[in-house]
């Protein structure tokens, strides 16, 4: 026990931190951490309070700008960023994997490989919350018909006879589904969630996390500019989370190629960190986009 908080103040020491931004009685916070010689930006969403109060997501799968346009009016936006991944950098591409955009069916084949099914919710008192299944080691709990309190359990990912009566339950629920790469999931160890540390190329890194603090869920985007490997990235950021006081339920990968935007609230006005100087990191031609707000 001694050398586990020894070993636990050593970690600690090498996290450093600068002051935060709060925003709307703390439930969103800009906080900035170093660790390993890297920064690590966090915008925080609190998801305490009642529905009408709550910040919230929404995500928009495909035509992703046209789509958002249409959304925002009447909305205090604070973060914009891009999502999962798409066929093609188009901004009508289809998402890859299982995907059902806000209601609508646009893709029924599902990816064999990732390993996190999303389910982003767009009415009712759960409006604005995600939720996240590791396909790897769960069914998806659907409640069918939604609002009954009757449950059926799919695993479409590895069960063709899943996949129509998942995707109808998303649409008749008005729901957004998509499949992504989760980097961490509380279902896994560390060892299967971490063996490979040096996967990829480095490049910028982005990452949204789902956690709890004090018996809240949090959603946390975490913004890494400084180039690294995805995996390991995945690991410091877990440290920096822990460091922080959340308990980490799953983190997933965020685009950063051609199409990485990242815009944020500043207090006055949603500010444009242009982080990639590609003609296709722009709003305007986004395949997908990540979205939180208040109403």
């Amino acid at each position: 026990m001694k050398l586990k908080l020894i070993l636990s103040f050593i970690l600690f020491a090498y996290i450093s931190d600068s002051k935060a931004q709060s925003y709307f009685n703390g439930k969103f916070q800009e906080k900035s951490y170093t660790f390993d010689n890297k920064t690590y930006k966090l915008y925080d969403f609190s998801r305490k309070g009642t529905s009408s109060s709550n910040i919230k997501a929404k995500y928009f799968a495909t035509n992703a700008h046209s789509q958002y346009l249409k959304w925002k009016t009447g909305k205090k936006i604070l973060l914009v960023t891009a999502g999962a991944f798409s066929d093609t950098w188009l901004s009508t591409a289809t998402p890859v994997g299982l995907c059902v955009d806000n209601g609508v069916i646009v893709n029924r084949s599902p990816n064999k490989t990732m390993d996190g099914m999303v389910i982003v919710y767009n009415g009712a008192a759960q409006i604005g919350g995600i939720a996240v299944v590791d396909l790897d080691k769960k069914s998806i709990k659907c409640e069918s018909p939604y609002g009954s309190g009757n449950y059926k359990y799919f695993t479409p990912r590895d069960k063709v006879s899943h996949i129509t009566p998942f995707l109808n339950w998303g649409k008749k629920a008005g729901l957004t589904v998509f499949q992504t790469q989760l980097v961490y999931s509380e279902k896994k160890t560390l060892s299967e969630n971490f063996s490979n540390l040096t996967y990829g190329k480095k490049r910028e890194r982005r990452y949204l996390a789902i956690c709890k603090k004090a018996g809240t869920v949090h959603h946390v985007v975490v913004d890494a500019k400084d180039e690294q490997y995805l995996m390991k990235g995945a690991k410091n950021v877990l440290r920096v989370l822990n460091h922080d006081g959340f308990e980490v339920l799953y983190i997933m990968n965020l685009d950063t190629g051609d199409k990485n935007i990242l815009y944020t609230y500043n207090g006055v006005s949603l500010y444009n960190h242009n982080p990639s100087s590609s003609s296709r990191a722009k709003i305007e031609k986004a395949t997908n986009l990540l979205v939180y707000y208040k109403d």
